[in-house]
């Protein structure tokens, strides 16, 4: 079986993603990929993410999650009108616009004039690949039982952050919830993986550059938070994870 990588949130930052994919493909043998979404916003680079991720799709090995960014982008889009006018430009859409228009709508973004109808188009041959991001999967291991979302799961059901603000669509924990560390029992017999709130903020205390790895009083391995502010200036990290359900981590300092 071949080993698993999860990674955390990229925000468009392809140059490190590719030296922290050539760590990992250097090291270990046989690599499929998880990504725990993020993928775009706030990064100079989500297009050439994503046509990465694409490719490695349709080579069978690379599993998507959603994101915030990309639930937002969606909803941008699509005219569902959850989040509020311009929510996505104000957590970093311009940049991802920017990005897939190939600087085509720069002027627009500058003269505040870019509406959704002149971005679809751009974002039309990546559409499918979006949709079909998943909210969150288990997979059991002999040893561990994962379960991987964008946010994980905490103990307050939603009600901190912005959740409940979403909580009339299903399944909005898994991108937003923001207290994931502070679980104290296993969801489900699960660990949560996930990314979405930076380390830093986690625990300032904490290393930025290394996952935040939570267990309970018992020992137990609770959560484990791979966001470790690539495009804040930290690092790219990864969970590497083997057949047995056995784990650990590789990361990149940012180069973008």
């Amino acid at each position: 079986m071949p080993f698993t990588a999860v990674i955390g949130d990229i925000h468009g930052c392809i140059r490190t993603l590719d030296r922290l994919i050539n760590r990992i493909e250097a090291r270990y043998s046989d690599v499929n990929y998880i990504s725990l979404g993020d993928i775009v916003d706030r990064g100079f680079h989500s297009l050439e993410v994503t046509e990465l991720f694409m490719e490695m799709k349709k080579q069978g090995r690379f599993r998507m999650l959603l994101g915030n960014h990309e639930d937002m982008m969606l909803d941008y889009t699509g005219l569902s009108a959850i989040y509020a006018p311009n929510a996505w430009f104000g957590t970093g859409g311009k940049l991802t616009v920017s990005s897939f228009s190939r600087k085509e709508l720069d002027n627009k973004l500058t003269l505040g004039t870019v509406t959704n109808w002149d971005f679809k188009p751009y974002l039309e041959p990546y559409q499918e690949f979006f949709d079909s991001a998943e909210m969150y999967f288990g997979y059991d291991y002999p040893r561990n039982k994962y379960m991987f979302s964008h946010a994980g799961l905490g103990p307050s059901n939603g009600k901190v952050g912005r959740v409940t603000e979403y909580s009339r669509r299903k399944d909005y924990l898994y991108i937003w919830t923001r207290d994931t560390e502070q679980s104290q029992k296993k969801h489900f017999g699960y660990t949560m993986v996930h990314g979405h709130t930076p380390v830093k903020k986690v625990d300032p205390q904490h290393n930025p550059r290394s996952p935040f790895v939570n267990r309970n009083k018992a020992g137990e391995l609770v959560s484990v938070n791979l966001d470790t502010g690539c495009v804040y200036g930290y690092a790219l990290s990864a969970m590497v994870i083997d057949d047995a359900g056995d784990f650990e981590f590789v990361s990149e300092r940012c180069m973008d």
